[in-house]
């Protein structure tokens, strides 16, 4: 038993203490839930980085990094993180001080609709449950590579990992489990970054060589590598579509996704979400920027890595010294075990909370602390829907990166354009809402599907999410013009608005504006920085 597999052995078992060490103060739905709203700025970035930086980064894009495209996934990363942002401002504070256990939950209170909030249940359950498919099949691949075992027994070993810990401890020990892993794999990512740029010959002389080998120079261009055999993107115009489409999905992603946005309700106060999110905003473009040159820069040394998307497992078993490939396969383990700890929590959190009571006589939107409504139906429906994705890991066939765009094209298209209207207009009616997010989700699952289970190749420029996105805005509008607001969803929105105002101190309000000052700071040395390195050896 070597390094690796005794260090990756000792991570799952320090998760599972954590696990139950934290289980044992869990007091009410609050704690499990949302960790008893009292959570600060590190805990908060922590499971947010987590969460986001699953294996589809350091697996699937680090793979298409690897491929060619180092720029468009880093210019798409940027853009898409500019949801943090819009996301905590017009949607994740309103979440905060709504006092709801979840994002369904807060959808259903908005528009007093108790079939809202089922939808809304039932999105989670689909979108997470193909999101957990993805990580937990990219986690088995990891298990695989390590171990040496293949089939059922990686995938089972990976589900056993991350769902005893989640089941046990809830919100509260995922944000810890989270945060530690957040250090795992930011240091082991940017140290193994830092090793492959040495073993190539340090940062500069990697660039020079990339630079002058006319079979990877191209890969250095914002468009990366468009010509040449089985290239994912096939021309300049193509590079340019999949950035801003992708880049507006994950923006979507990142503002108002269960698994992103709902960090934001565990916050202390809204300010505090809002500090994360800038905080946020920085970190993730910036370890990209480590990581997905280092990637294309493994080039250099063995350019034959089948399949890509082991890139990073590959160098930290071939090229990094053992502490440092110890500590970057344990922060990808770590990467995938945060992000299936979260996507099981919120889809066991869904399923007891919003979508099963919708089945019980008597029990609907106010239904208080109903049979289903607790933490212990919580944990039984984290179970039953873990081993429908450990089946689902087992046989699935489409590559994680694939599954895990298909989940963020679903949310985006069925909850972006609902969620921020629900905040920032008081036009929107239940029906509008209703039927934006049905149509937008429905439609883009449909294509999605086509497109990924059935092999059909859309056209960049016709991808399934502006068809779904076009689709929601358009039923939405002729939704609310159809039946109008209705007297209490226009009365709770406007409460809401007025409670978030007013929660607000000065003393709050100088400290947030310190973090935005340090964030223009830093994305102003980032930049310059970039340009002063880049443009001189690309000349």
């Amino acid at each position: 038993m070597d390094t690796f597999t005794i260090t990756v052995i000792l991570s799952f078992i320090g998760f599972l203490v954590v696990g139950i060490w934290v289980s044992r103060g869990i007091n009410n739905k609050n704690d499990y839930f949302v960790a008893g709203r009292n959570v600060g700025v590190l805990f908060i970035v922590g499971t947010l980085v987590a969460s986001f930086l699953s294996t589809v980064a350091l697996m699937g894009e680090a793979g298409m990094a690897y491929d060619g495209f180092p720029w468009p996934i880093l210019l798409l990363g940027v853009m898409s993180k500019m949801g943090y942002l819009a996301g905590v401002v017009l949607f994740g504070r309103y979440l905060r001080d709504s006092d709801a256990l979840t994002i369904p939950e807060f959808f259903g209170k908005r528009f007093n609709s108790s079939r809202l909030r089922a939808l809304a249940g039932a999105s989670v359950l689909v979108g997470m449950g193909l999101y957990l498919v993805t990580v937990t099949r990219g986690l088995a691949v990891v298990i695989e590579a390590i171990l040496g075992i293949d089939g059922f027994w990686a995938v089972f070993i990976t589900w056993v990992a991350f769902t005893i810990f989640t089941v046990l401890s809830g919100s509260k020990g995922v944000i810890i489990t989270d945060t530690m892993m957040f250090f795992f794999f930011i240091i082991g990512g940017v140290l193994g970054s830092v090793a492959i740029f040495r073993e190539a010959g340090g940062v500069k002389e990697t660039f020079n060589k990339l630079a002058a080998d006319p079979t990877l120079r191209e890969g250095l261009l914002w468009h990366g590598q468009v010509e040449g055999p089985g290239e994912r993107l096939n021309s300049i115009g193509e590079a340019l579509i999949y950035i801003f489409t992708f880049g507006l999905v994950w923006a979507f992603v990142t503002a108002v996704s269960p698994w992103q946005a709902s960090r934001y309700m565990m916050a202390k106060s809204s300010h505090t979400a809002i500090r994360a999110g800038i905080v946020t905003l920085l970190i993730i473009p910036s370890f990209y920027l480590f990581v997905m040159f280092a990637a294309y820069a493994v080039n250099l040394i063995n350019p034959e890595i089948e399949p890509n998307s082991q890139v990073f497992i590959w160098a930290a078993y071939n090229i990094m010294p053992t502490a440092i490939g110890v500590i970057l396969v344990t922060g990808i383990v770590a990467a995938g075990l945060s992000s299936a700890s979260t996507f099981l929590s919120l889809v066991g959190f869904s399923a007891a909370h919003d979508v099963g009571p919708m089945f019980r006589r008597g029990e609907g939107l106010d239904g208080g602390d109903t049979k289903t409504d607790n933490v212990r139906s919580a944990r039984w429906a984290m179970l039953i829907v873990g081993a429908i994705a450990l089946l689902l890991a087992y046989i699935a066939t489409p590559s994680v990166l694939d599954i895990g765009y298909m989940a963020a094209s679903f949310f985006a298209a069925s909850w972006g354009i609902v969620a921020f209207a629900s905040t920032q207009s008081k036009r929107i009616s239940e029906t509008g809402a209703f039927w934006g997010m049905l149509l937008g989700g429905v439609i883009t699952l449909i294509l999605e599907s086509i497109k990924t289970f059935g092999g059909v190749d859309w056209p960049m420029a016709f991808h399934p999410v502006l068809f779904g996105l076009a689709a929601s805005l358009i039923a939405v509008i002729i939704g609310s013009m159809l039946r109008p607001v209705e007297k209490n969803s226009w009365q709770y929105i406007s409460e809401l608005k007025q409670r978030v105002e007013s929660d607000v101190t000065v003393a709050e309000v100088k400290v947030t504006n310190r973090y935005i000052y340090v964030a223009i700071g830093f994305i102003a040395i980032l930049f310059s920085a970039v340009g002063f390195f880049y443009v001189p050896i690309m000349s």
